[in-house]
């Protein structure tokens, strides 16, 4: 997972399928930039959370996000992170971390008025997880 520092929550890694990628391509991408490791392989999709929030634009009255979910292996060891300015700010670490460890820290910041936007979709995504898995 994807640990920020400066909030203290766990986040997958993610971001948004650039215009020509595949979701795979898209998957590996974001696991190098912000994790620093190396997709081997999908093993099937998990699924998918879709949002739906007032648009920041004033040229759109709606705006709609899909976060997919994958079941993937990665390789052996990482390298250095390639991080966006308000990743680093973040203060983003790849972290391996016990699901219910995730779960219980993401929910002990929902009250906060500094946690981030992504934090409930993750937390749905980490208790799907647990509950198929264990």
């Amino acid at each position: 997972m994807v640990y920020s520092s400066k909030v203290g929550d766990y986040k997958f890694p993610g971001g948004g399928v650039n215009a020509g990628e595949t979701h795979e391509y898209a998957l590996a991408r974001e696991l190098l930039e912000e994790c620093g490791a190396t997709l081997m392989g999908v093993d099937g999709e998990l699924g998918a959370i879709i949002e739906y929030d007032h648009a920041k634009e004033v040229e759109f009255d709606v705006f709609k996000m899909t976060s997919s979910y994958y079941f993937c292996r990665v390789g052996d060891g990482f390298v250095r992170q390639t991080l966006d300015e308000y990743e680093h700010d973040l203060g983003f670490q790849a972290v391996w971390i016990d699901i219910r460890d995730a779960i219980e820290a993401n929910k002990s910041l929902l009250s906060l008025h500094i946690a981030p936007a992504w934090l409930k979709r993750e937390i749905v995504a980490l208790e799907y997880i647990r509950q198929i898995t264990i």
